[in-house]
């Protein structure tokens, strides 16, 4: 089970306390799963996963609306293999136009620069999310609805796939007033209102009530952060020695060098004095080095002497010391 299912089945615990909440879960569901077909006759479809799901949606509608229980449990489904899912169908008019009463919905009409395939999408009057506490249980049913999350400890990122664009911009809306920060995109025929910042998904488990998959969520967060710590000393540690290594190989080379050709007298006082040690310590580093002598010398003084090997050698190499 990834951890999107186990959240989605935890929302399934739980239904708001109020009506006006229920109501508002119910059309945020509806926005993004409903199908209202007029063609022939009147018929609603109502998109749901599995057996949780649609016990769940069936007992809002009983709530919510005033449609008799005995016609709710008669609801038929149509289940479809290949898009592996399956959809309540409500085909008495009078029922669905309760329940669209009852949820503020409609049929939604699509803007100029939308596809014309949405004529079936529906659409929700905003008077259902004024109150706060309705715009959590809003987005509770659209991520019902359309949510995913990946797993946490690959990646921070939330999705609601919207159906159309006033119900992407109502979730943003609703989101935005919740301080969570989100955008979206066009994906498709769809657009997909995402999250991706570690603490705004960790507001957005908390707003919807999901406390279990927020505390395992901050579980994970707190594992990533201490490995992304360790790691990142490791790498420091790593480049640093790869740094001394590389700098060490340079003032070996040079000191050889003048050895080679000019010889050791060459290097006078304390120039000689620090290219004995750091022949006899190739792997030390500066401040290592400078412990060696007594008095220990700081950093800056044995690259400063390390400054003067090298210039010579180089003076050398470049032939501006004749030998």
């Amino acid at each position: 089970m990834s951890f999107s299912n186990d959240m989605k089945n935890e929302l399934l615990g739980s239904f708001p306390k109020s009506l006006h909440c229920r109501i508002a879960l119910l059309a945020g569901y509806i926005t993004i799963c409903g199908r209202y077909n007029t063609d022939d006759s009147k018929r609603l479809a109502i998109r749901v996963e599995n057996d949780e799901l649609e016990a769940y949606i069936l007992k809002l509608i009983k709530i919510v609306t005033d449609i008799p229980s005995d016609r709710i449990e008669s609801i038929k489904y149509s289940n479809n293999q290949k898009l592996h899912h399956r959809k309540l169908l409500l085909e008495n008019e009078n029922d669905i136009e309760e329940l669209f009463l009852k949820c503020k919905l409609k049929p939604y009409v699509a803007d100029s620069d939308e596809s014309q395939k949405k004529h079936d999408r529906i659409s929700c009057d905003r008077i259902v999310i004024q109150k706060g506490c309705c715009k959590k249980a809003y987005l509770k049913g659209s991520f019902l609805a359309g949510g995913s999350m990946v797993e946490p400890e690959k990646s921070y990122q939330t999705e609601i796939a919207a159906v159309t664009k006033e119900a992407a911009d109502k979730l943003c809306d609703i989101l935005g007033f919740l301080d969570i920060k989100a955008n979206s995109v066009v994906h498709k025929d769809r657009y997909l209102v995402y999250i991706k910042e570690g603490d705004s998904i960790s507001d957005l488990l908390g707003v919807m009530g999901a406390s279990n998959a927020l505390m395992e969520f901050e579980n994970i967060r707190i594992v990533k952060n201490i490995r992304n710590s360790i790691n990142r000393e490791v790498n420091c540690d790593a480049a640093n020695m790869a740094k001394t290594a590389k700098s060490s190989a340079k003032q070996v080379e040079d000191i050889k060098y003048i050895i080679n050709t000019v010889g050791i007298e060459y290097l006078t006082g304390g120039l000689r004095e620090v290219a004995e040690v750091r022949l006899n310590y190739p792997d030390l580093s500066m401040k290592d080095l400078g412990a060696q002598f007594n008095p220990p010398l700081g950093k800056s003084g044995i690259n400063h002497r390390f400054k003067k090997i090298s210039e010579l050698a180089e003076d050398i190499r470049s032939g501006r010391i004749k030998l």
